[in-house]
């Protein structure tokens, strides 16, 4: 089956909308210069022991990630 040159290219120009919807409820952060100093400042105040980020789990990154927004 062959699909007309104008179905494919609409299909290629919807899809980034079409994932855009499904990604829509969720949160991007980056990891920027100072942000060191925010999760230094998050272990302390709330008693965490070191622990490098990329040890932690998921539910300490969205802990993290909620004081943080309370925190810039």
């Amino acid at each position: 089956m062959k699909i007309p040159g104008r179905m494919l290219l609409a299909a290629i120009l919807a899809a980034p909308l079409l994932a855009a919807g499904c990604a829509g409820h969720r949160q991007v952060y980056v990891w920027g210069p100072g942000e060191t100093v925010y999760y230094s400042r998050w272990e302390r105040d709330t008693h965490r022991n070191h622990v490098d980020w990329d040890r932690r789990n998921e539910a300490d990154h969205r802990a993290y990630w909620q004081w943080r927004r309370h925190h810039h």
